[in-house]
């Protein structure tokens, strides 16, 4: 197929390259911001998710919107002495409060409440031993459920003027009063934790822009030591990801669902594959030529070849991205269709770009390494033929397929004690633990909250249950029916309070249309602990057994808060972790099926890159949970490392085979010495494409988020244990000892009949350079 297209695509060299550019600039002038489409699309798919948690969330915002703006616009200062509050800190603690009251304009504050201002709940505010004390901030901001990007925009200009208050830096305080030394100050809690989550999300964004630019341009200049196959790819690959981040707003704000988390993702991902992709083809351009072909026939040679891999490993990681649709979890969904997208625009953008410039330039695209004149060099040198030194993977390539058995059994040996590991893994529920560092100004905030006033304090630890009846269901009988459900839940284990709405307070605490109505509990332990989960569960099953027999027999019940949410999203993800799997392994099988001809060799394909993903986690368990003490992974690392490593490290996998496929069929040459061929001949330029995907995921470990962290540290072991064991070791092996059953049910039309080599220790027949 590439081959019959390499003439179109050269001889439109220069119209490619024009229209490249001109879309990216139109794109960039009329697209909408990707980030705001993201966040607002996000903020659709949540309020149109079947999670329960998330549609009690929308109800309550919905029926009872005076309750949502109380908990939307909740921060909290808190102060501490390990010592014990001084007279001095109280003291202090009155004033800030004082000067921020004549600060309400310019932080959109409209009341505060502390021990000093709010004595009837001075015991709420101020812990037991006098060592911490909170001061609570009611703010008037826009709410993220409504207006996520009017939410951020002053979450970010409103929490970093707080926290000037609060600095220790006279100008920064802006006239504040200066705190005693030795008071630990923090602000945390609603916009304050949220606002720092989003902008170290937007931190690490630049960040990985920034370090994947300059770690590629350096591994590029050593490997071709030209400063123009260097910058080439990343102007194609910047060029890819302008129009992918233009495109996909347009597509967001048409009803796709983007995650924001997807354009860390999009910069990693674009940059890594297509600096594979132009690699693989440089590579065949650079190596067709050392042959002694023709720019033409080079060029054909490197579009027609290269582009088979390069179209096999596409399509592969467009089905990989492409099976999260699947997913019911609405990061999942907005993060892999995205990729998938982006993904395909690159390949178009790669395929034509790169072998316009091999085109325009010529073995110029390699200066001031010439191609020709080395050719030269080695055909002075050996009389008149090219005399090649064996390199590293030609004696790699020796040893695989001279003794496979050997390398299948100690490679599977080696990774298969690995596995035990996993039977250790554990989830780590706690959503803001993952999103922020400990270092984290409102992370330290929560820390005083939880070790002063108990685990459970501040309001995540409170559940939200809605009960929706009929219109005008809602008299005395009713209320007195709710009350009842209330001791129920307060009788539950876990359960500290439950708050009901009473005939006095059924203004407050009836929906305005008179169909619903709002309680709330408060839970013991950690919002994001095991107990707290197991009470959400609880609560859920006595709503039902409460209310069964009633006058609110019929009614509809939902549960939501932080820990409802958490709780969901688990049991979704693991529901979405076999639904992902099994179409993304399926998936890549047909594809592999239909783009190798063939049903054997893409079953030990998909194996080994299983194999791989499972020794991978087990090392990730092994770092996080033994090495580092961590309570376990974040929900999301698992799954998501899956969808990458097996979409992208299949890659290797699929430039190997295809090079084996070609030796096989293209130049009819044994089963044995195909595949010795074309691991000599791949190895290294695969190696590079390996080492440059890896490094590009290396800034997430970078990030300071934990979650991103561990998916970072999951990839990039994985990625490198493909790329140095699967990929080199194991897959041809195997493909060895398959022999020329690896394209059954594929018959080769040629006249040469192999003869199966049964004695693996026989030297085999030297490579052909």
């Amino acid at each position: 197929m590439f081959l019959k297209a390499s003439r179109a695509i050269v001889a439109g060299r220069w119209v490619s390259v024009v229209l490249w550019v001109l879309l990216a600039i139109v794109l960039v002038q009329f697209a909408p911001n990707l980030q705001e489409e993201a966040n607002t699309s996000q903020q659709q798919a949540r309020s149109q998710s079947r999670l329960e948690a998330f549609q009690a969330g929308e109800l309550i915002a919905e029926k009872f919107p005076q309750v949502q703006e109380v908990a939307n616009n909740q921060v909290t200062v808190t102060a501490f002495r390990d010592s014990g509050l001084t007279a001095a800190d109280e003291a202090y603690l009155r004033s800030l409060e004082q000067f921020l009251a004549t600060r309400k304009a310019d932080i959109r504050l409209r009341e505060t409440a502390s021990p000093y201002s709010d004595p009837q709940n001075a015991a709420t505010l101020i812990s037991a031993d006098r060592r911490a004390a909170l001061m609570s901030l009611n703010l008037d901001m826009a709410y993220a459920t409504e207006d996520n990007n009017a939410w951020l925009a002053q979450t970010k200009e409103i929490m970093p003027r707080i926290r000037g208050y609060l600095s220790g830096d006279a100008a920064e305080r802006g006239g504040a009063p200066a705190a005693p030394v030795g008071l630990d100050l923090h602000l945390t809690g609603g916009n304050a934790v949220w606002g720092d989550a989003i902008t170290l999300q937007e931190e690490s964004l630049n960040r990985t822009l920034v370090m994947t630019l300059v770690f590629i341009l350096a591994v590029l200049l050593i490997i071709y030591r030209s400063p123009i196959a260097a910058i080439l790819p990343l102007i194609s690959v910047g060029l890819a990801l302008t129009i992918s981040q233009a495109v996909l707003g347009f597509a967001a704000d048409a009803g796709l669902s983007v995650s924001p988390n997807a354009l860390v993702f999009l910069i990693i991902v674009l940059f890594g594959l297509g600096t594979d992709h132009s690699l693989l083809m440089f590579s065949r351009f650079r190596d067709s030529l050392l042959d002694g072909m023709g720019k033409q026939e080079a060029l054909r040679g490197a579009i027609g070849y290269g582009g088979e891999a390069i179209f096999a490993s596409i399509c592969a990681v467009i089905v990989a991205f492409g099976g999260m649709a699947f997913a019911q979890d609405v990061n999942f969904k907005g993060i892999g269709p995205a990729l998938a997208i982006a993904v395909f625009i690159e390949f178009l953008v790669i395929m034509t770009l790169i072998p316009a410039a091999m085109a325009i330039f010529g073995e110029k695209v390699f200066w001031p390494f010439a191609p020709s004149k080395v050719r030269a060099r080695r055909l002075r040198a050996g009389g008149g033929a090219v005399i090649a030194k064996p390199g590293v993977f030609d004696r790699i390539a020796s040893a695989v397929t001279r003794r496979p058995t050997r390398f299948i059994v100690v490679t599977v040996m080696v990774l298969l004690p690995f596995l035990g590991l996993l039977t250790g893994f554990r989830f780590d529920n706690n959503e803001l633990r993952a999103l922020l560092p400990t270092s984290t100004d409102s992370y330290q905030g929560l820390t005083v909250l939880r070790e002063n006033f108990g685990e459970a304090a501040g309001a995540e630890n409170a559940v939200s249950i809605v009960v929706e009846s009929r219109p005008g269901g809602w008299g005395q009988p009713q209320l007195a029916t709710v009350a009842e459900l209330g001791r129920d839940l307060e009788a539950l284990p876990g359960v500290s309070r439950v708050t009901v709405p009473t005939q006095e307070t059924a203004a407050a605490s009836v929906s305005a249309d008179g169909t619903t109505v709002a309680l709330s509990a408060e839970l013991n332990h950690d919002p994001y602990s095991e107990q707290a989960l197991d009470t959400v569960t609880d609560i859920r099953s006595a709503l039902r057994e409460s209310l069964r027999g009633t006058d609110l027999g019929e009614a509809r019940t939902y549960v939501g808060g932080v820990t409802a949410e958490v709780r969901d999203n688990l049991e979704t993800q693991k529901r979405d972790s076999v639904v992902i799997a099994l179409v993304v392994l399926l998936g890549i099988f047909l594809v592999l099926a239909v783009l190798l001809r063939s049903l054997v060799a893409p079953i030990y394909m998909v194996a080994t890159i299983v194999l791989a993903y499972a020794a991978t986690m087990s090392l990730t368990v092994a770092f996080f949970q033994y090495v580092l003490g961590y309570e376990g992974l974040w929900i999301d690392a698992p799954i998501a490392a899956f969808v990458i490593l097996v979409a992208l490290g299949i890659d290797y996998s699929i430039f190997l085979m295809t090079r084996v496929k070609e030796e096989y069929h293209a130049h009819g040459r044994p089963n044995t010495e195909a595949v010795r061929n074309a691991l000599a001949r791949t190895g290294s330029v695969i190696t590079s494409c390996g080492i440059i995907l890896a490094g590009t995921f290396t800034p997430l470990l970078f990030s300071g988020i934990k979650s991103y962290l561990e998916m970072g540290f999951a990839i990039v072991v994985g990625l490198l244990l493909d790329t140095f064991v699967i990929r080199t070791l194991l897959v041809p092996a195997i493909a060895v000892k398959v022999g020329p059953r690896n394209w059954w049910p594929g018959r080769r039309r040629d006249v040469l009949v192999e003869t199966p080599d049964q004695d693996e220790s026989r030297e085999p027949a030297p490579a052909h350079r």
